[in-house]
């Protein structure tokens, strides 16, 4: 049902020349969401290219090809998307070569959230209470995994220019308030510039709200 979440987001330049940072959010027939961040890392249209190939690409396996399965499928479909979005960059930017791009997609079905990661981009979801970054045991470059969600859950998608320049307390400030989560998304941002870093990165924050 397209009526159980409720979707916002944000993003800044920064100091960026050219905005890197591409995300998307898409239902398909069955009432799915996926969204999707994806960051191009060098400020280089090539970078923006990147992440807008792969996004595409993400957004449209998702609705041709998705198709509801068991956990361990369903995590398998995501991987699999993740390496054909790589391999579409490689051939239609990098002409072979490993693209620098950290891509990010969470996958959501009634009251589950399926997650795969790769680079910088930061996953995590907070209950009403905290804020849990999801994969951050792991310690790698590529996560993945499952969790159960439960009405008024935020999941949160940012990039590491949104990540690192939000204070985690202001940012459990910003998502516990009782504001609409487009708001709360917009309010991370202006965090984000009200530091104003002389070598700001692009930053987006990208927020799912579950509501039944």
């Amino acid at each position: 049902m397209i009526d159980r979440y409720l979707i916002g987001n944000a993003q800044t330049i920064g100091r960026r020349e050219i905005q890197n940072n591409i995300f998307s959010t898409v239902y398909n027939d069955d009432g799915d969401l996926l969204a999707v961040l994806a960051d191009g890392a060098v400020d280089h249209p090539n970078g923006r290219i990147a992440a807008i190939v792969a996004v595409g690409c993400c957004v449209n396996t998702f609705i041709q090809k998705f198709a509801r399965a068991e956990p361990t499928q369903t995590n398998q479909f995501l991987y699999d998307t993740a390496m054909k979005a790589n391999r579409n960059v490689q051939d239609a930017v990098f002409i072979g070569k490993s693209p620098r791009l950290s891509l990010t997609m969470t996958l959501f079905r009634a009251n589950e959230m399926y997650y795969f990661s790769v680079g910088v981009n930061k996953i995590f979801l907070y209950n009403g209470h905290n804020e849990f970054v999801l994969g951050s045991d792991a310690n790698k470059s590529r996560f993945e995994g499952k969790c159960d969600l439960s009405p008024k859950d935020i999941v949160g998608i940012l990039s590491t220019g949104a990540y690192e320049n939000a204070h985690p307390m202001e940012r459990i400030k910003i998502i516990g308030s009782k504001t609409q989560v487009f708001d709360k998304a917009q309010a991370i941002i202006e965090a984000v510039n009200k530091r104003g870093l002389e070598k700001q990165l692009s930053a987006t924050a990208l927020l799912v709200e579950v509501l039944r």
